[in-house]
């Protein structure tokens, strides 16, 4: 121990009589290591870190499947149904079904994304509610279902966060409901677009539907089953269905996909390839403090011949500099950390808002990790190659003046490393390259008509006889940014409307 601090004493004043070098070494290191903590804290949360629901391992999104023509689809509320009373491999399967609220009562109308959902769903993500409660199994019947649970963003934007929502009447589509909870903030479950919940209630049809592939289902397997065990339970299950309503289920079978992989499939290559591509960056980085501490060795080529004749050994003299070069991988780690910071909240400001688990990114503990062996792995990269050569002083030539001995070691090692340089670059501009490529094809798909000074409206109606004051402020809102958002030289904007209800 005396030792190793007799070396970080010996290291650190070897480093700031060369401040200039040391600056320069940080700088270049802090930015390779900055740039892959922040990437990393973002494939960390959304990759990673396991999904914010009781035992998220056990939770599997199922789809229904009918090849060649659909891969993925969602789930006649039928199937769904038998699926729940015949299958033996889950503990829970729950059905989701996207709804468009109309909610009144203020001055102007608000249009809601909604959800129902079967019982079960709040107990099996094991989330509870910030306030009152979630639904009760009874409450899953048709007929029933006038309760609401709302989201966090929801209670804030429309009621102010007024506690006192529990348990008070709001108007949906024109009828009345009561408010029995609302989720905690971040709370989202596929979509973060969802302002509230009501209970599934099926309907008498929907109970016979085998054909209205209208929902999304996921299911909690039992403990110790497998993936596989789940699937083929539920594909025995799908050709009873089959050879029991051959109209609408024949060629229909089930997919099953665990839910950490469903949430992030989408954005899961391109967060990789990210990596990659800054770890491109931080291996240049490397080679280039490797090549900024070669030229230095050249300057202490007699101290360390000095060092060596009064008998320090070489892997003496390799550890003393790869001290000198931890200290700077430390130091160019430390300023990382601070610059991965800004540039977390950068990557968050521009990163799309569909981007899963995004709310999640932060500097935790695991990122924290990652940047101290990050910074521990890169002194030991850029610093080995350089102390191994450096710690092989001729030591007679090399106190003799004018002494060149080792030179042509050096500048071969010199040599490869910037060869390694140029190769690490270029493939870091061609990986560029070809992303941007890819990027500027996908702006440019040719969607089948002219899109020049097109714009889109989209109205949505509640259903038939639901009285909504829709008054000529909300029209002429609803067009008044219609005409603000059309490019100034087109004096005839075409908006393209789009009625649903």
């Amino acid at each position: 121990m005396q030792t190793l601090l007799q070396d970080l004493r010996f290291g650190a004043r070897m480093l700031l009589k060369q401040p200039s070098f040391t600056l320069i070494a940080v700088l270049t290191l802090s930015l390779g290591i900055g740039a892959n903590t922040a990437i990393f804290s973002v494939v960390n949360a959304v990759l990673l870190r396991p999904l914010p629901f009781k035992e998220p391992e056990r939770l599997v999104m199922i789809h229904e499947t009918n090849l060649p023509r659909f891969s993925e689809f969602s789930v006649a509320s039928g199937n769904f149904l038998d699926w729940q009373k015949q299958n033996t491999t889950f503990e829970r399967l729950i059905a989701i079904g996207g709804t468009v609220n109309i909610l009144t009562g203020a001055d102007e109308p608000k249009r809601l994304m909604g959800a129902r959902v079967s019982d079960g769903f709040f107990a099996t993500l094991g989330v509870a509610p910030q306030l009152g409660r979630t639904f009760l199994p009874e409450e899953d019947q048709s007929g029933r279902g006038n309760i609401v649970v709302l989201s966090h963003g929801l209670w804030q934007r429309a009621f102010g966060g007024n506690p006192a929502v529990v348990n008070q009447t709001i108007t949906l589509d024109g009828q009345s409901q009561t408010v029995i909870g609302v989720m905690p903030a971040g709370f989202y479950f596929v979509s973060r677009e969802v302002d509230l919940w009501k209970p599934m209630a099926f309907t008498p049809q929907e109970t016979q539907d085998h054909g209205g592939h209208s929902f999304f289902v996921f299911g909690q397997r039992k403990p110790n089953v497998t993936l596989a065990q789940a699937g083929a339970d539920l594909s025995v299950i799908a050709q009873r269905l089959t050879e029991k309503y051959p109209e609408t289920n024949a060629g229909w079978n089930v997919k099953l996909m665990p839910m950490q992989e469903y949430t992030v499939r989408e954005i899961k290559p391109a967060l990789w390839v990210l990596l990659a591509a800054v770890g491109c960056v931080l291996l240049i980085a490397c080679v280039n403090v490797a090549n900024l501490l070669l030229a230095r060795a050249a300057g202490r080529q007699k101290e360390l011949a000095i060092r060596a004749a009064l008998g320090a050994g070489r892997s003496r003299l390799v550890r003393q500099l790869l001290t000198e070069s931890l200290l700077l991988a430390l130091a160019g780690g430390a300023l990382g950390l601070l610059l991965a910071g800004w540039g977390v909240d950068l990557l968050l400001s521009l990163a799309p808002a569909n981007l899963p688990r995004i709310s999640e990114v932060s500097l935790d503990s695991r990122v924290l990790l990652f940047t101290a062996a990050t910074a521990l792995l890169t002194g030991l990269l850029f610093g080995l190659l350089p102390a191994w050569q450096a710690a092989r002083p001729h030591v007679n030539e090399t106190l003799k003046e004018g002494g060149r001995g080792s030179t042509a070691s050096r500048e071969l090692t010199r040599s490869a490393l910037v060869v390694l340089e140029v190769a690490s670059a270029l493939v870091l501009l061609v990986t560029a390259g070809l992303m941007m490529k890819s990027f500027w094809r996908l702006l440019q798909v040719n969607p089948g008509f002219t899109t020049d000074h097109a714009l889109t409206l989209s109205v949505f109606c509640p259903k038939v006889g639901t009285p909504v004051p829709l008054g000529p402020a909300t029209v002429e809102a609803a067009m008044l940014s219609v005409l603000v958002s059309s490019p100034e030289k087109n004096t005839h904007p075409t908006p393209v409307v789009g009625v649903q209800g």
